[in-house]
């Protein structure tokens, strides 16, 4: 029987990706696994999580994502010169830094055109899944590119999304409001992202990772060896300096 597993924003993060999905998610190659954006900035390796996620579609894993805001800050970088600072003090400098880059337009082509080529969102029979949820204020939500990508506290009208549950990320929630939203609440939006790259605030620093059959989940603590608040130092300091 075919799967379905929803992985949120891994911001670099490597060691715990590959873990969970080897040691503890093990799909098979018919199974589908969703990815809701935010590969990239602010974790350890964002290279090592593109080129594992490259490795996964090359050995024929189902693999599907959207865009997260963090893909998209490097594409603004790229196109317009006047927005790498914005890229760089959100996390990109981790990115460069993972790429052995000193510039955005030293990372090669085909980890930017995989990140140009995701879509805003993914509709399947039962679930929406985007980064960050819809403007259902917005004459069509779904040409609202921006609200997909940074959009927060939403209200919902059902009936636009054919009554469909919409998954996320985005920004962190603490693990007791994701499981209340997910288990009590039972919200049409659920925002699955516990800030695997914040292991210094409490209540997240895990990968909380989604079966979108049954509802199951497995909650995997962060893996990977990273001094967030030192990389949130040298980012203020390339603020003020750089």
């Amino acid at each position: 029987m075919t799967r379905r597993y929803v992985f949120p924003d891994i911001h670099g993060c490597i060691q715990t990706l590959q873990f969970t999905f080897e040691k503890i998610i093990r799909p098979d190659k018919s199974d589908h696994v969703y990815f809701t954006g935010d590969f990239i900035n602010k974790g350890p390796d964002s290279k090592g999580v593109l080129d594992y996620v490259f490795s996964l579609i090359e050995q024929g894993y189902q693999v599907h994502a959207v865009r997260g805001n963090h893909e998209q800050l490097l594409l603004n970088a790229l196109e317009d010169e006047s927005k790498v600072n914005d890229f760089l003090v959100k996390g990109g400098l981790d990115t460069l830094e993972s790429f052995s880059s000193a510039s955005v337009t030293e990372i090669p082509e085909h980890y930017i055109r995989f990140m140009d080529e995701l879509p805003y969102f993914i509709e399947l029979e039962d679930y929406f899944i985007v980064h960050a949820g819809f403007n259902f204020a917005a004459p069509d939500p779904f040409k609202d590119l921006d609200s997909m990508l940074y959009i927060r506290d939403f209200s919902i009208d059902p009936a636009t999304v054919n009554y469909k549950r919409i998954i996320h990320g985005h920004y962190a929630l603490p693990l007791e409001e994701i499981l209340y939203n997910l288990i009590e609440r039972k919200s049409y939006a659920l925002n699955i992202d516990n800030g695997c790259v914040y292991t210094h605030r409490e209540g997240m620093g895990n990968l909380f990772v989604l079966n979108l059959d049954d509802l199951s989940y497995h909650i995997q603590p962060c893996l990977d060896e990273h001094n967030y608040e030192d990389s949130v130092s040298k980012r203020r300091y390339y603020k003020d300096n750089g």
